[in-house]
């Protein structure tokens, strides 16, 4: 998209998000999208719980 850059570290690794100033008060909902699909991304690999088991998790906690 332009307007966002992704930087990488010296290990290629997707690291910054450079966004232009004017790109993100005309985009902001598109440049979200991409800020979340970036993040799916990181987290990818990562164990996943159901829907059912989260909620048991929040209620026992006092949050639901």
């Amino acid at each position: 998209m332009k307007g966002i850059t992704i930087l990488k570290d010296e290990a290629s690794k997707k690291r910054y998000l450079q966004i232009d100033v004017a790109t993100l008060s005309k985009q902001r909902e598109h440049i979200e999208d991409v800020i979340d699909a970036l993040v799916a991304e990181e987290r990818a690999g990562q164990p996943t719980i159901s829907l059912d088991t989260l909620e048991k998790k929040l209620r026992k906690a006092g949050k639901l």
